[in-house]
């Protein structure tokens, strides 16, 4: 059984990786620039690795 979400997610990350031309470093400027066009903190990992510390 396919799962049509999944499908459509990976349909979506193969078209922006392809459009970068698979290139982790070119895809990371994008979506930095992204970031400080919106104003808004797309990842913010510090407040995973707070939470993380509490769970060791």
């Amino acid at each position: 059984m396919k799962d049509e979400i999944i499908q459509e997610i990976w349909k979506a990350k193969d078209s922006i990786s392809a459009k970068h031309g698979h290139d982790v470093k070119r895809l990371v400027e994008h979506l930095r620039a992204k970031e400080k066009a919106s104003g808004a903190r797309v990842v913010d990992l510090h407040a995973r690795q707070h939470t993380e510390s509490r769970t060791r």
